[in-house]
This record gives C-alpha cells, sequence and structure tokens, in this order.
C-alpha cells in the first residue's frame, strides 16, 4: 500500500458515551481500521511530530508504550504487535506515516494489516482538537455526545479509576461539553448523538460514511464482539478493566436503555445534573427537565473541591502533552 494513500479520522467525546460501540461498529467497514483507545498520536506528537524520517529513538519508545498498553487489551481482541518495532522494518518519511505504519502492525478483530482509513479513537483526543488538525491536517472528527445524565448514571455504576460521584461527574460532562461546542461547527467535524446511532444505526452510519466519503456497507449493521473477553490479558491487575470496558459490547443494543436515568436517578440528582450541565447540553440537543434549578454559583462554591478535581482531569490533557517521554512513560507503566 502506498503510504501517502492512507487517511486518519478521529472519534471524540467524554467516554462512556458510545465510542467504543461505534468503533467497531466502524471496524466492520472493508476500508476501515478502527484503533481502541491507543492514544499514541498525541503521545509523542510533542516531540517527533516534525520527523522528516526514520527516527530510531521514537520506535524504541513506542514500543516501550505499546507493551505497558497492551497489558490492559485482551490479545485477542486487540494485538498491538509491539514486537514489530524492533526489527528496523518500519518505512516512513513524517510522523503521521510512523502512526500508519505503526497502527497496520496492529491486530484488531481479526483485522490486519494496511487500511485505507485509519479511525483513531479517544475521549481525551476531545482536548487536543488543534494539536491533532496541524498533525493531520485533512482529518475528519467524528464527535459523539451522549444526554449527559445517562452519562453520569453510566459513570456512577462504572467507577474504574474514576469518582462514581454524581456531582464530580456532573462538572466533568460540563468542561467536555463546553470544550466540544468550541469546535463542533467547524466544516470537519460531525455530531453525532449516541441516542441517534442506537435508535437508527442505518440513518446515522449511512451519514458517519458520507462524512468519510465512503460508501456505506450493510454488514456495519448489528456488527459485535461475540468472543471471550477475559482472556490473553498479561495483567491480572486489568481484568476489572477489560470487564467494564469490553463486556457491554457482547449485549445486543436497546434504544429503551438510553433513558435509564429518568428512573435511577434520583429527583434530586437530576437536578444537580441539569444545574451543572444544562447550559453547554442546551447546544447539543439535550433539555433539563428538572422544575426547580439550582443555583450553579452557590452549588460550585460548596463544590469547589469536586470542580477542581474535575478541571485537573482535563486540564492535565495538555500538561502531559508536553512532558517528557521519558516522564510520560514512568507514568504510564505506574498507571497500568
Amino acid at each position: 500500500m502506498n503510504l501517502k494513500s492512507f487517511q486518519t479520522h478521529y472519534i471524540l467525546g467524554i467516554g462512556r458515551s458510545g465510542s467504543t460501540l461505534l468503533a467497531t461498529l466502524l471496524n466492520a467497514h472493508s476500508q476501515i481500521k478502527a484503533i481502541p483507545e491507543v492514544p499514541i498520536a498525541t503521545f509523542f506528537a510533542h516531540k517527533y511530530g516534525k520527523i522528516k524520517s526514520e527516527n530510531n529513538e521514537l520506535e524504541k519508545n513506542a514500543k516501550i508504550y505499546l507493551e505497558a498498553i497492551q497489558k490492559i487489551r485482551p490479545k485477542h481482541l486487540v494485538n498491538l504487535h509491539a514486537e514489530k518495532l524492533s526489527l528496523g522494518e518500519l518505512k516512513y518519511n513524517s510522523y503521521s506515516e510512523f502512526l500508519n505504519e505503526v497502527f497496520s502492525n496492529f491486530d484488531i478483530l481479526e483485522k490486519e494489516g494496511h487500511y485505507p482509513i485509519v479511525v483513531d479513537k479517544n475521549p481525551y483526543y476531545t482536548f487536543h482538537y488543534d494539536a491533532l488538525c496541524k498533525l493531520t491536517p485533512n482529518a475528519k472528527f467524528i464527535v459523539l455526545v451522549r444526554d449527559y445524565r445517562a452519562n453520569i448514571l453510566s459513570r456512577k455504576k462504572k467507577t474504574l479509576n474514576k469518582s462514581g460521584n454524581i456531582i464530580f461527574n456532573a462538572f466533568l460532562c460540563r468542561l467536555f461539553f463546553k470544550e466540544i461546542n468550541s469546535f463542533r461547527s467547524n466544516k470537519n467535524c460531525l455530531l453525532v448523538r449516541y441516542e441517534d446511532l442506537v435508535s437508527n444505526q442505518v440513518e446515522t452510519l449511512t451519514s458517519i460514511c458520507q462524512f468519510l466519503n465512503i460508501e456505506f456497507e450493510q454488514n456495519l449493521i448489528g456488527s459485535g464482539i461475540q468472543k471471550d473477553i477475559s482472556s490473553n490479558v498479561e495483567s491480572e491487575k486489568s481484568e476489572k478493566f477489560i470487564k467494564e470496558h469490553f463486556s457491554e459490547l457482547k449485549n445486543p443494543v436497546h434504544a429503551g436503555n438510553t433513558e435509564k436515568w429518568k428512573t435511577e436517578l434520583s429527583t434530586q440528582e437530576i437536578e444537580i445534573c441539569d444545574t451543572i450541565c444544562s447550559k453547554e447540553a442546551n447546544a447539543l440537543g439535550y433539555k433539563s427537565i428538572s422544575s426547580i434549578q439550582k443555583n450553579f454559583n452557590l452549588l460550585l462554591i460548596r463544590n469547589l473541591s469536586k470542580f477542581i478535581k474535575a478541571y485537573y482531569n482535563v486540564k492535565k490533557e495538555r500538561i502531559i502533552y508536553y512532558m517528557p517521554i521519558g516522564i510520560k512513560l514512568k507514568r504510564l507503566n505506574q498507571k497500568i
């Protein structure tokens, strides 16, 4: 495959909004390889983004990075083949070409080799939109959003590495939505609502294919994971991650699940969510239902520590982007 014939696009949006589902569906397309949360693109972009030839240091560091990430990815579903970076066989003249070579080594749901289109998804890419535009000038961005109350309910239930606190997660949603609203109207962005994806897959996936300038394929509908997801995980510490992140993909998608928040969140919890999120969410088509609106400023003052925690959670992405590679790799290995 001609290295210059590939194109990379991105899926953005806060986690627990269906991005793994969407990536799995798109991965069924004959022209697409969808990358499930291996954010290597931004990890090395600051230092190596302007390279114009092959770089041994980049390849060595990328191998260390992929070995760490592999520990929380089941190999029979997502095999990153970090060992291939030791062979000295990668051919590239730029950072984007390097990434495409790396992605071509990945086995994603039994898809191997180069594909014309790579769809790279990671929630925190949301805060690197400008950097990704510079890195990949012709990239398109699928901006996936979900009703904030459903998202917060999901986070309340699945607390891996994150707090299940309603107020913290409401502030987190607000910050993601505010960031999304700053660029979602740009020509290289397509706003997709999770609710539309699950209630009308054909129409939604057709619009996504049109946006990416490819033909819709019928086998996109209903694609999912039907295999044992718990095997081939290198780190026992990561078993909970695998179960929480991948297990729901084995189940049928029901549109009725999108409104569980109406019965599973209390009236007070919904009022809090509406107070914190409705301003930013309204622009995305999500309306407040609370008859009583709490005072946002008072809520912020009383829960300032939770806001600061949420603010740091998203702003640290830009800080980490500029960190030395050695520090970032050490930090990554400590988290795994």
